[in-house]
């Protein structure tokens, strides 16, 4: 590695090449699918031999893939200096990338199983800014990955060098929290993935449906035809079974894409560093340290509710274009128990903290009011209005269920929130069937404003935001006197606080 100004460009192992083709080949199914997405619908519908031509296509663009990737590979460079990054690539774009050692918030490794017999790791270098702009150095040497890191962080934390021992040379301690993969398995059913699949295949739901009743519901029907006379309830089960397979089938993809995703899950805690170990066909480590959190969430939806799990969510700083954490800048406790919670903020936090048992202040239930009627009985109330006649006819009843409905999630809705603030950390908490808890340090604020309605100041009511680097947090219908003088304490703080917010 080089260490001056001059250092020489660089090429990467050819084994990067493999990187290159399963990274663009994800990129073309995120990105591209949905481009092609009204092709695939005419082939779907209207191509007599699809196995042909499936076959074609797939052989053409992976042609075409391999092909980008090699290119690819042959006009990537890159060079390291005494204090940044340099990259060099593109095929028909070419790019150049600099960055800085002191704008890196992290050094990640990660092995694919592809690289594990050549002992090479992905590089990834985590940044603020743009997500676009990706600062990867695939294939190499894991001594040579390790050499860089502590080259990054020596250089961002010279005044501690004397204080902080290199990772390298850190002799391997035990983990202070291990999931077992039957717990990571329950990740599948609380993140909700089977929704974002289902999402996906609606455009293509009448053609999904066709094919489902010419090839699957036909045959079912005239197996139970055989164990039962009656043709109405052979339909009947054969329809139960395709929705109860389908359904089992998107719990599986879901469960086994968090079993890929968190196999063999590790976390610990070196140097005030929080170092997370976890993947099946790719071990990805990622270090955090500590002072880089911006804020941490713990989530309950109403699947874990059911399970008695919870989800960690520690978030660095966001990307500066969108209101959303860069990918690679969170780090993500998939499910733990109550006692697992409280063990793993102690180890991201600098206080012994039970955030589930804060004594959150609720907000003024004139929140509920505002919610019920503006959603709710005001939307009915239109409607009532266009079914007139029906409803002197007797349809009147059907509007009572969504009524009652309305006044159970708003209630629910303002009963969630919740506010504290003990002086120096601000605690809120929202949801609705389950629960999502957001704690934060004060001196770490960038930014803090108010909101106020006309009815809202009759009321001396106020609504809070508190602007961090890892996004926007809202709390609506506090007492108008407390918010300003959290307002006053909050500003002071960040004011007057000699501590690094990042």
């Amino acid at each position: 590695m080089s260490n001056n100004n001059t250092a020489t460009w660089q090429k990467l192992s050819p084994i990067a090449i493999i990187y290159f083709v399963l990274h663009f080949i994800v990129r073309f199914v995120k990105d591209g699918l949905i481009n092609i997405a009204p092709a695939f619908a005419i082939w779907v519908t209207q191509v007599e031999n699809k196995l042909f031509w499936f076959a074609s296509g797939a052989s053409v663009l992976a042609l075409i893939l391999v092909t980008y990737a090699t290119l690819y590979y042959f006009n990537f460079r890159y060079k390291v200096t005494d204090h940044e990054i340099i990259l060099r690539k593109g095929v028909f774009k070419k790019e150049r990338v600099t960055l800085n050692f002191a704008k890196v918030q992290n050094v990640n490794l990660a092995i694919p199983f592809y690289f594990s017999p050549f002992s090479a790791v992905n590089c990834h270098f985590d940044a603020a800014g743009s997500a676009q702009q990706e600062v990867v150095l695939p294939g190499v040497s894991d001594h040579y990955a390790n050499m860089l890191r502590d080259q990054i962080f020596n250089y961002r934390a010279k005044p501690q060098q004397t204080e902080q021992q290199s990772e390298s040379q850190q002799a391997a301690q035990s983990p202070d929290l291990t999931l077992a993969n039957f717990e990571v398995a329950k990740f599948g059913l609380m993140s909700g993935m089977m929704f974002l699949v289902l999402a996906a295949l609606a455009p293509f739901t009448e053609q999904i449906t066709d094919y489902i009743k010419q090839d699957f519901a036909a045959p079912l029907t005239q197996f139970f035809n055989n164990l039962v006379t009656n043709n109405e309830y052979a339909e009947m089960a054969a329809g139960a079974t395709i929705i109860l397979s389908g359904i089992a089938l998107f719990v599986f993809a879901s469960v086994l894409g968090a079993v890929i995703r968190f196999y063999n899950y590790e976390l610990s805690l070196e140097n005030n560093k929080i170092k997370r170990i976890s993947g099946l066909f790719e071990r990805h480590q990622m270090s955090l340290s500590v002072s880089k959190i911006q804020s941490i969430e713990v989530k309950q939806n109403w699947i874990a509710k059911l399970l008695k799990r919870y989800t960690i969510n520690c978030k660095q700083i966001n990307n500066s274009h969108a209101n959303t954490v860069k990918k690679g800048q969170s780090l993500i406790v998939p499910v733990l128990t109550k006692s697992q919670v409280n063990d793993v903020m102690n180890l991201c936090w600098d206080k012994q903290l039970d955030i589930t048992n804060v004594p959150f202040q609720p907000i003024a239930i004139n929140y509920f009011y505002k919610t019920f009627v503006l959603y709710w009985l005001l939307p009915i109330s239109i409607i009532s209005a266009f079914l007139f006649n029906p409803l002197l006819d007797g349809a009147w009843p059907v509007l009572i269920a969504p009524l009652l409905l309305g006044v159970v999630l708003s209630f629910l809705r303002y009963k969630r929130f919740g506010f504290y603030f003990d002086g120096e950390q601000v605690f809120t908490r929202k949801g609705l069937i389950g629960v999502s808890y957001k704690v934060f340090k004060g001196f770490k604020i960038q930014q803090i404003a108010t909101t106020q309605t006309p009815p809202m100041r009759k009321q001396h009511l106020s609504s809070l935001r508190f602007q961090l680097a890892s996004g926007g947090i809202s709390v609506p219908y506090l007492p108008q006197s407390e918010v300003n003088d959290v307002m006053n304490r909050l500003v002071l703080l960040a004011e007057t606080s000699k501590k690094r917010w990042m």
